[in-house]
């Protein structure tokens, strides 16, 4: 890889869960930094051109409460005060209101600092300290980063100056032979369907039940999160011919696991009905696993019109049809994410600098 120039970027990631920092890093590498890439203990694979330190403070079960609480006042600072200011610090997520507090110090004493804005609607709404604190980096940040056109418009009344860069593709963490997505053919005997992230409202678990009893077959759910399902909910699953299945340990799945629990899987979805940009789906694109999901602008430009439905019932429907004769579900511009992102990042840096 041929570099550009010497200057210096900082990656703040303290998410174990989801690998977007590592992505990002390897995206602004290859754009042409240097990169150190400060995230959770957890991670050990490092990107071609990125410094990795992987000291962040990640599962509360590893540490005691007070180990737990020393070391996220700590880090933030640590990091803040060994980042020189003509460095650019880019924040991927924060994970509490000191973090955001100590980062927005950095950047009103002139410190470059890059926020990625993930979903500004949840950001304007989130009450209390976190939300304050969240809303003071954004204002204060030299450089707000969204993933879409649509999220512009909805973070203009959070942030200042807005620009807008390509969600990074899965492709690093998921790096291994690729395969075409959607073969004609199911993988498994009984079918395998993913189920990736949290089970929150927002992410579709209380539609589960009512996509299962529309499928009208014996499959598999394989759960790749830190949670599991309610025995009420297993039950109510079981019911329809639905088994539930769980990947790693009661903390969830560790990278490998994750990558390899969904390549395995017949197809993942995506019951959300809120999407900005959804990490889990770019992963699945990444190792061309297919994916089903509810209409909406969040995944149009990923998700084909055939591939997504309107209301639960109707996703149910799509789904069973898919386990008959499975199609292939992404869009031809899905597949140009990387060097668009590239392309973007570049830009947005030389502008920062």
């Amino acid at each position: 890889m041929n570099r550009m120039n010497n200057e210096h970027v900082i990656v703040y990631d303290p998410n174990w869960i989801n690998p977007y920092g590592i992505e990002l890093a390897s995206i602004i590498a290859a754009a042409g930094y240097e990169v150190d890439l400060w995230c959770t203990e957890n991670r050990s694979f490092t990107p071609e051109g990125v410094k990795l330190h992987p000291k962040l403070v990640g599962q509360r079960r590893h540490n005691s409460l007070l180990r737990l609480a020393v070391r996220r006042l700590i880090e933030p600072m640590r990091i803040s005060t060994s980042a020189p200011r003509r460095s650019a610090l880019i924040i991927v997520w924060t994970r509490n209101p000191w973090d955001a507090l100590v980062f927005a110090i950095r950047a009103l004493v002139g410190g470059k600092t890059i926020f990625i804005y993930h979903n500004p609607d949840t950001v304007r709404r989130r009450p209390g300290l976190p939300g304050v604190m969240e809303r003071l980096l954004l204002r204060v940040s030299t450089l707000c980063v969204v993933h879409s056109s649509r999220l512009r418009a909805s973070a203009n009344a959070s942030a200042n100056t807005i620009r807008i860069a390509a969600h990074p593709p899965y492709s690093v963490t998921t790096r291994r032979p690729r395969r075409a997505a959607g073969t004609g053919n199911l993988k498994n005997a009984v079918p395998v369907v993913a189920f990736v992230g949290a089970l929150r409202h927002d992410k579709g678990v209380n539609d589960l039940v009512g996509i299962a009893e529309r499928v009208m077959r014996p499959f598999v759910l394989r759960i790749l999160g830190p949670e599991r399902i309610p025995a009420s909910t297993s039950e109510l699953l079981r019911a329809t011919g639905a088994t539930c299945e769980y990947v790693g340990s009661a903390g969830g799945p560790t990278d490998d696991e994750l990558i390899n629990g969904l390549e395995s899987a017949d197809v993942m979805i995506a019951p959300y009905r809120s999407v900005t940009e959804s990490g889990s789906i770019h992963m699945a694109l990444s190792i061309r696993v297919p994916v089903l999901a509810y209409e909406s602008p969040g995944v149009a430009h990923i998700i084909n019109a055939a591939s997504t439905a309107p209301t639960r019932k109707e996703f149910g429907d799509l789904l069973a049809k898919y386990l008959d004769v499975p199609w292939q579900t992404y869009t031809p511009d899905a597949f140009d994410l990387h060097k668009r992102c590239i392309t973007d990042w570049r830009r947005i840096l030389n502008e920062a600098f």
